[in-house]
């Protein structure tokens, strides 16, 4: 397959490498990483995804004006801030495409002043999407430096009216000097600031912030191969660390006695709830708190898990976790 700005974008570097071969190569490195690591770890092959093209569910374009001072929408160019005309990319599904074009467009016949890093200057700084595959369920969210947005209600309507699958639009106003793109302060310009999506069986829905797999159905083959190797039985209890919206736990649930729930994030622990909820899972419940944490608690008042799931952030976890979630003594550990 082939890009006309791969070189540019650099956001699919194995583009042109067949399916097999990446397998290969992806196989090699974690088998690297554990021999470098001195672990005695059989690396099994890479099950890979059906499409590896219109699957990603999470999509945050920035804007820029080209030497005709007319504005399109991209990604970055690689460890820039650069912005690359990826219109049409391949990785996004193609609705998500169409309303990118939709926004650039309105964008400009608005006239809004463009955010100027250097300058702190500007009002639209990126648009984030956010798609449920099952649902067709879409959410916008325009990140402005200010709280004024001219026009927000006419550009509202116009989106909603040509795209009726957008069901929350939410303004997420970002005013600091920072990469990172959404900030706490949001408002709901449409919608309850939601979407829903099913996934192995369940209704998930999730907030802009909260995270959510990328690869809707490879989540499904990794959700269904970590209760595989889980091989829970009906008594046992199980601690779902770092649990964000809970999909994990949840589709655990039918398989065990209780699930356990812990995160740090506020707004994802009550997006858990909800879904326990709108499931009628009576055996979960989600606590508010820091993993590492919560593991030392249980063990000082004697609490105990048969088997413990992480799910770490991009850094992944660290010693202390490590060595809490040990001390609880759990039959299983399943790090993802």
């Amino acid at each position: 397959m082939r890009c006309n700005v791969q070189k540019l974008c650099g956001g699919c570097s194995l583009l042109s490498v067949p399916s097999v071969k990446q397998a290969k190569l992806k196989q090699e490195q974690v088998t690297d990483i554990m021999k470098n690591a001195n672990l005695s770890v059989k690396v099994e092959p890479v099950i890979m995804a059906q499409s590896a093209i219109g699957y990603r569910n999470k999509v945050i374009v920035g804007f820029a004006k080209d030497k005709d001072k007319k504005i399109y929408s991209g990604l970055y160019a690689p460890k820039s801030h650069r912005v690359i005309n990826t219109s049409g990319c391949a990785m996004h599904p193609q609705l998500l495409n169409e309303i990118i074009d939709f926004i650039t467009k309105t964008v400009s016949g608005m006239k809004y002043e463009l955010y100027n890093e250097h300058t702190g200057t500007g009002i639209l700084r990126h648009v984030l999407l956010r798609w449920a595959k099952d649902t067709d369920e879409v959410m916008v969210v325009l990140v402005t430096s200010t709280k004024q947005l001219p026009g927000r209600r006419n550009f509202v309507n116009a989106l909603v009216k040509e795209f009726p699958q957008v069901r929350t639009v939410i303004q997420n106003i970002n005013p600091r000097d920072t990469s990172v793109v959404l900030q706490d302060e949001s408002i709901v310009l449409y919608g309850n600031g939601m979407i829903t999506d099913e996934l192995c069986g369940l209704k998930i829905s999730f907030t802009a912030s909260a995270f959510y797999q990328i690869h809707h159905d490879q989540c499904e083959k990794l959700y269904g191969l970590a209760k595989q190797l889980l091989d829970l039985q009906p008594a046992d209890k199980v601690l779902d660390t770092y649990c964000g919206v809970g999909t994990i736990g949840l589709t655990l649930a039918d398989a065990c006695s209780e699930v356990t729930g812990v995160e740090i994030n506020k707004d994802a622990v009550k997006n858990a709830i909800y879904n326990a909820r709108q499931n009628g899972i009576r055996n979960a419940r989600f606590v508010a708190m820091d993993s590492t944490q919560f593991m030392l608690e249980a063990r000082k008042f004697h609490s105990s898990f048969d088997a413990i799931v992480l799910d770490p952030p991009r850094a992944g976890t660290t010693e202390a976790f490590i060595e809490a979630a040990c001390s609880l003594k759990p039959k299983k550990i399943l790090y993802i």
